[in-house]
């Protein structure tokens, strides 16, 4: 059995080259041992719908994704708060598709939840309503229909826009919710996996049934380019250099 790979916050965008040169590398390595790969949401800095694929900095990205696929690895992408218009069937599929906000796996005999990592923020309700607002179905088809250039320009202004909001929030309302990734635990799963937070991290659980559970961020990628692999003998957060 391959290695799983699992990755998140690439922030894919022109203008940063050298984070789409350092994670296309890092999807060469997959292809050499990997069985699957995890993308937790928010590679592209922003997702405007199925026009974005005539731009030049994606097309390298989407032709890896699908050389890999072609090899027989399987990806499995989730929704992040940035591209979560994005179509997950990187073999060509029409988009848009509405791809999963949480997903339940089992790796090498280990049960591990997945998701972006927003919805374990649980303290910032001006984010959850303006988030209910921009994945509502009349948003989505406005943004897929409108012109690329029109498109591009005002997402770029809402994230703006979101950068100065969230530069002003406290710590409490930015940060994870434990007593949510513990009740997540509490299900039967053996670590809760997530990016957002931008920064790697592995957090041991004590849950009251005696179980050890775990709780690991990855690393954005341009600065950490923090993944998680797991094989056999257990999971291991790595960095890409």
């Amino acid at each position: 059995m391959g290695n799983d790979y699992f990755a998140s916050d690439v922030h894919l965008s022109a203008e940063r080259p050298e984070v789409a040169a350092r994670f296309l590398r890092f999807l060469d390595r997959v292809r050499q041992d990997g069985e699957r790969l995890f993308l937790l949401g928010d590679i592209f800095d922003l997702w405007v719908g199925p026009k974005q694929t005539q731009l030049p900095y994606v097309l390298p990205l989407l032709q890896k994704l699908r050389e890999i696929t072609h090899a027989g690895i399987e990806v499995h992408y989730i929704a992040g708060n940035r591209d979560f218009n994005f179509d997950a069937r990187v073999n060509g599929g029409p988009p848009p598709r509405h791809l999963p906000e949480v997903l339940e796996v089992t790796s090498h005999g280990r049960r591990l939840l997945l998701t972006h990592g927003d919805l374990l923020c649980t303290g910032d309700r001006g984010y959850r309503r303006v988030r209910r607002i921009g994945r509502s179905v009349p948003v989505r088809y406005a943004f897929a229909a409108m012109p690329l250039r029109i498109a591009v320009f005002l997402s770029r202004g809402y994230r703006r826009l979101s950068e100065r909001i969230v530069a002003r929030k406290s710590r409490r309302e930015k940060a994870v919710d434990f007593g949510r990734v513990r009740a997540l635990l509490l299900k039967g799963h053996d670590a809760v996996v997530c990016g957002h937070v931008h920064r790697g991290a592995r957090y041991s659980v004590q849950l009251p049934d005696r179980r050890q559970g775990e709780f690991i961020t990855l690393g954005d990628w341009y600065r950490e380019g923090i993944y998680l692999v797991s094989r056999e003998s257990g999971l291991f957060l790595r960095a890409f250099a």
